[in-house]
């Protein structure tokens, strides 16, 4: 099974850091019901900002309190 650590950052929140399984981090970014509208498993698999070693960030520039980013690294199995 594989892992990913993962970070969410927001203002007005505390930095979200988790090391979960894909599906557990798409869960837990669906529960947040993040400004945008973008889904969790778009964000993993259409980023340009993603590489074949499972490494990738996401922002999402709405600004003010709608802006947030999430970062991950995909662990060795």
């Amino acid at each position: 099974m594989t892992q990913y650590v993962w970070t969410l950052r927001a203002p007005g929140r505390q930095d979200l850091p988790r090391v979960t399984t894909l599906d557990e981090m798409q869960d837990e970014l669906m529960k947040l019901e993040l400004p945008g509208g973008v889904p969790p498993v778009w964000i993993l698999t259409n980023t340009g900002s993603s590489d074949d070693a499972g490494n990738g960030c996401y922002t999402h520039n709405a600004g003010g309190e709608n802006e947030w980013s999430l970062t991950w690294t995909k662990l060795d199995s």
